[in-house]
């Protein structure tokens, strides 16, 4: 193998290590997004609440294998397993773009279904107020709207309102603290914007990533073939 190759085995593998490490970050960034669905009870454990968490959870997955395939075939110059990471490469750039297009164009069709969770947890909150409770540790956050939700309706504000050790809670401490509603609304409304610039960085890298695994399967094949004459 001549000097350009060389080079580009060694970037195809250098690539693979950042693949290795952006699925270990959206394994990680996925995992979050679905333990806090997990944390506000059964009513959020719907087909749009959890589509795109899991979606990146999967596709973290599928990067880090897919990854440490791509360093295998690299440094080992092997012409069928570097194809087939081409190909695997391919499949997965084009998967992620519509991933991000997915979560670029369903941004308020996303948002407002976070909105309806969180109204049918307050309205469910007189006959199952763990899972209220839940919200409000998780996002420290106090009613729907306010801790005035609670006053309004003569209800005593819950310890849950002042943190996850409060044995009682000072109205005015609950007071200071955003409505649920709101505070869910702005977790996920960042998670979505994380999601579209790091989806759209990682896919330039798969990009990149297919471009030289095609070159260095082609020059690795051509060195065979001069090798036999």
């Amino acid at each position: 193998m001549d000097c350009g190759g060389v080079i580009v085995k060694y970037i195809l593998f250098i690539f693979n290590i950042l693949f290795v490490v952006c699925g270990i970050l959206l394994i990680i960034f996925g995992s979050i997004l679905v333990s806090h669905i997990q944390q506000v009870g059964s009513v959020a454990q719907t087909l749009e609440s959890n589509s795109v968490p899991i979606a990146i959870l999967v596709l973290g997955c599928v990067i880090f294998i897919i990854s440490f395939l791509g360093c295998c075939g690299a440094i080992r110059e092997d012409t069928c397993c570097t194809m087939t990471y081409s190909v695997f490469m391919l499949i997965l750039f084009l998967a992620q773009i519509a991933l991000v297009v997915l979560v670029w164009t369903q941004r308020t069709k996303f948002l407002n279904s976070m909105d309806k969770v969180v109204n049918t947890i307050w309205k469910q909150h007189n006959t199952d107020q763990k899972v209220m409770d839940a919200l409000q540790l998780t996002f420290n956050c106090c009613g729907l709207n306010g801790s005035t939700d609670y006053t309004f309706n003569l209800e005593s504000v819950p310890n849950s309102c002042c943190g996850p050790n409060a044995i009682s809670c000072n109205m005015l401490e609950a007071t200071s603290k955003a409505g649920c509603e709101q505070a869910f609304n702005s977790f996920w409304d960042k998670s979505i914007n994380i999601v579209r610039y790091a989806g759209l960085g990682v896919a330039a890298v798969e990009l990149v990533a297919f471009i030289f695994a095609c070159c260095l399967a082609n020059q690795v094949r051509n060195t065979k073939r001069r090798a036999n004459y």
